[in-house]
């Protein structure tokens, strides 16, 4: 788990402080402060007479330890003499070639010490601590001449290890055929995950909660708790050029999943042209849930800002027409119930002002939205948006413009226009886009998955030309994150997650309460999501769908602390949030912050937490679909006094029948207070501290 050093504002240019006797990391960039550095590799050794190379942790707590047994790779990883991951395979099958899982020679091993500090350009914390121990294994089959190295970083909170092919004669090129690494995982454990798929929706179901030897296939994050009380969450991290990981179960063995990447539409998993790394597989481990979300290992496995300037990235919460779209009281297509008109828009501007939110959006802006979703122009509005005037309004006020894309699928037509889109953004002063991909994934002409290789080396596409012309994206159906937003920190928020708009469908009850209190520890284990909450009138209905928002009023201003997005969406209309006494906690909502604490988790549960800005911390607490009542000691506030405003559910709330009602109060604490918190089912309570004056 890596605390925060300090609370001084992110830097936005590079300072590199080296220690003595040290080896500066080189390609340092924009964004990042690095304190300490790589400790030179220590020369090339040979594997130990027993056929182990471990590598242990910087507090000595976490072993992982490479087993070499008659030409074989495998990996076994001990938590305080407890065996978190039994002896598991290692190895890549590529296309024409002995397979990579045998016939092995380790020629050397080299370490290296990981000991940096960086500051995000945005995050849950203002400065993040990189410390882990490395080791590389480079090894050759003899009967191919082929070399593959494994490389393995052991952290305090967890591990990460990948295939890296070196540059070498007869491999210019070559096709990843199966990945066959391994996960012997305790298969008495409890797990919380979500059954592997390739459609769009696949990362936007409900985590289902299952022993680990009942789970067939899965995605990832999967997350578990083992029968000690170990909680682990299982993922990857910088996922470039290369198909999505999903998990398989192996029927021989219970508790044991393999990897299984997303196919391209032949069948083979990837491509690959020249010296080349995988993406990280990761496991995060931990005492406590709180562990696993304050963990920032995901992040630390992706390369530093790539961007040079990163003055124009600017992190914060936005409104507009979107829920009014999802709940059919306005349409996306052009005509009389149309959304995004010149005055409707104006209108979300004015409330962005009133919250300060930073950016407005408006779905259904742009040339045949809506409807068939087919030949849009995404760069002629509709007739009755006056671009040039909502621009001219919003810039007035302070406020960015969120131009929507959504692709329906035809991502040819997108992929093939990327520049000249963006770059007429540019010109328009147009610095946020949000992107969906909802239904197919056409692209290079063939309907294909949205997680195999060629969708991700879209994704990126988008991600660098947007960069290009400092364009923040929001992607919708798009790849699961793996902590890339480290490296390209204009990938802002995405959202793979059964977010608002599920509450919205005819036949389904919306999101359980229990599921608030899985997300943290699963979803959000990979990077920020666009959840899209602060739906204050969760009974609002004036389509009559019959359907409405599973929680309370006062759950719903709970998930800004819970849950993290640099671009958070107040995704509420203004009506509902002028006539609700709790918009007045969304108001000045941060979304970077300078501190983050996960204090009482259980998942599927409840869950609390705490976030901090300067001097002031926001908390929230959720439950699921059982009243219970917390006791939450304020260890975590400063020195003196501090004023609480409570936001909570009041005598009267019941999350089935009555679930609009909020109190409102204000009481002054200190760190050594413990409030009591009763919740409702499917309720809530959020709290801001602020410094007392006297």
């Amino acid at each position: 788990m890596s605390r925060p050093l300090s609370t001084e504002p992110a830097a936005m240019e590079c300072e590199v402080v080296s220690k003595p006797n040290r080896r500066t990391v080189l390609g340092a960039t924009a964004g990042a402060v690095l304190t300490g550095a790589l400790t030179a590799p220590a020369s090339a050794a040979s594997v130990t007479p027993s056929g182990h190379v471990t590598v242990d942790s910087p507090d000595g707590l976490l072993r992982f330890t490479v087993l070499v047994t008659d030409g074989s790779l495998r990996y076994q990883i001990v938590r305080r003499g407890r065996v978190l991951v039994a002896p598991s395979g290692l190895g890549l099958d590529l296309a024409g070639l002995p397979s990579l899982t045998g016939g092995l020679v380790v020629k050397s091993v080299e370490r290296r010490t990981v000991d940096e500090s960086w500051r995000p350009v945005w995050g849950p914390d203002a400065l993040v601590r990189n410390h882990a121990r490395e080791c590389v294994l480079r090894t050759v089959q003899p009967t191919s001449g082929i070399r593959l190295d494994v490389i393995v970083r052991v952290f305090d909170d967890g591990v990460g290890f990948r295939y890296h092919l070196p540059a070498q004669p007869g491999l210019d090129t070559c096709t990843v055929t199966a990945e066959r690494t391994e996960f012997a995982l305790p298969p008495a454990s409890l797990s919380w995950s979500l059954e592997a798929g390739t459609d769009w929706n696949a990362d936007e179901r409900h985590y289902r909660r299952a022993q680990l030897s009942d789970v067939r296939t899965a995605q990832t994050p999967l997350t578990l708790t083992t029968p000690d009380g170990q909680h682990i969450v299982l993922h990857e991290a910088a996922l470039i050029d290369y198909p999505s990981m999903t998990l398989a179960a192996d029927t021989t063995r219970p508790g044991t999943l393999t990897s299984e990447l997303i196919s391209l539409p032949d069948g083979t998993k990837a491509r690959l042209s020249g010296e080349f790394s995988t993406p990280w597989r990761t496991l995060t481990i931990g005492d406590r849930p709180g562990d696993l979300a304050e963990s920032h290992l995901t992040e630390n496995l992706n390369e530093p800002c790539a961007l040079a300037d990163t003055s124009w990235i600017s992190p914060g919460t936005y409104v507009g027409v979107w829920w009014e779209l999802q709940r059919r009281h306005t349409t996306w297509t052009e005509g009389p119930r149309h959304g995004a008109t010149t005055e409707r828009v104006k209108q979300y501007i004015d409330l962005a002002r009133e919250a300060g939110a930073s950016h407005v959006l408006a779905e259904g802006w742009n040339t045949n939205a809506g409807g068939q979703w087919t030949d849009q122009d995404f760069l002629t509005p509709q007739p009755d948006l006056d671009l040039p005037e909502v621009l001219r309004y919003a810039r007035a006020n302070g406020i960015g413009f969120t131009a929507h894309n959504e692709t329906r699928g035809f991502v040819d037509h997108y992929d093939q226009h990327l520049e000249t889109i963006f770059a007429r953004y540019a010109e328009l002063g147009i610095h946020a886009v949000k992107t969906g991909y909802a239904t197919k994934f056409l692209l290079g002409g063939v309907n294909r998955s949205h997680f195999d290789q060629e969708a991700v080396r879209h994704y990126q596409r988008v991600v660098d030309t947007a960069a290009r012309h400092q364009i923040m994206v929001i992607a919708h159906e798009a790849i699961k994150p793996t902590g890339l937003a480290r490296t390209h920190p204009n990938m802002m928020t995405s959202e793979g997650v059964a977010g608002m708009e599920q509450h919205n469908y005819m036949g389904r009850l919306g999101n359980p309460p229990e599921q608030a209190t899985v997300l943290p520890f699963t979803r959000f284990m990979g990077g920020p999501a666009d959840y899209t909450p602060g739906v204050l009138n969760v009974t609002w209905d004036p389509a009559s769908l019959g359907t409405r928002v599973q929680t309370t009023s006062a759950a719903q201003l709970a998930l800004y602390p819970i849950f993290f997005s640099p671009l958070q969406m107040l995704a509420d209309t203004p009506e509902n949030y002028h006539s609700h006494p709790g918009f007045a906690y969304l108001k000045d909502m941060p979304a970077s912050w300078d501190e983050t604490r996960f204090l009482d988790c259980v998942i599927g549960d409840y869950t609390v937490a705490a976030r901090r800005k300067g001097d002031t911390w926001y908390l929230g607490a959720i439950t699921d679909e059982y009243d219970r009542t917390l006791r939450v000691p304020l260890r975590f506030l400063g020195r003196g006094r501090y004023s609480a405003e409570i936001y909570s559910d009041a005598a009267e709330t019941s999350w089935h029948d009555n679930p609009l009602p909020i109190d409102v109060r204000t009481r002054t604490v200190r760190s050594s207070t413990v409030l009591t918190l009763p919740l409702v089912a499917g309720g809530g309570t959020a709290i801001r501290f602020r410094p007392a004056r006297s």
